[in-house]
């Protein structure tokens, strides 16, 4: 028993080295220009290594877009977590969120050339694009369900429909961080801590002014 644990622990840091080293270099050269080869160099093991974790390369950058999103989304409902608000106005609770997040997931390059990479794949169809898109659209429903949490708790309720409410805030979000990843800077403290809450709370409403049916 304590054997198969001590297998199962080596395994799983094997795994982790591959997708570390797959994080680095397709960030560096993409999808098509990372190699197995290549990647096993990195990490410091063999193919044998490789493939007794993944079968293709295509398998590899699946799960390293599962991890990087579960991470996001470990972060996010870290970010939300009413400790993180209590006490706070309706006001004041959104942009201390915000802070929150930032702290824990400040610009990374590399994160985004990886998505980058993976959504011009779920674009084109390519190998492995369809499973990026199904994630992608779990990712997207994870937030909306957090972004609904955190209104019913505040007592609100969205006067716009809620998916587009996270399309607001995420193409936000995403047009921020790519142009902080380019200019090698922080991410905008004004638009993230005042503009883009404003911007949710100017489509909500209190819960109690709901007219009577």
């Amino acid at each position: 028993m304590q054997q198969t644990g001590a297998t199962g622990r080596r395994r799983e840091a094997t795994r982790e080295r591959l997708l570390d080293a797959g994080r680095d270099l397709l960030a560096r050269e993409g999808i098509q220009g990372a190699s197995v080869e290549h990647i096993c160099e990195i990490a410091g093991y063999t193919r044998g290594a490789f493939y007794s974790n993944f079968s293709s390369k295509d398998e590899l950058v699946i799960a390293l877009f599962e991890r990087e999103f579960a991470a996001l989304v470990a972060q996010l409902e870290h970010a939300v977590d009413p400790q993180t608000y209590a006490g706070l106005g309706v006001a004041q609770a959104l942009p201390a969120i915000m802070e929150r997040f930032m702290e824990l997931r400040p610009p990374d390059r590399d994160f985004y050339l990886l998505h980058a990479e993976f959504a011009l794949r779920g674009v084109r169809g390519d190998i492995g694009g369809q499973e990026f898109n199904a994630l992608w659209q779990g990712l997207l429903d994870q937030v909306l369900a957090v972004i609904q949490r955190v209104l019913d708790d505040l007592g609100l309720r969205l006067t716009i429909d809620l998916r587009s409410a996270g399309t607001i805030l995420l193409g936000t979000y995403d047009a921020e961080l790519r142009e902080a990843v380019v200019a090698g800077r922080p991410m905008d403290r004004t638009l993230m801590l005042q503009t883009l809450p404003a911007l949710l709370l100017s489509a909500t409403e209190p819960v109690e002014s709901r007219p009577p049916s």
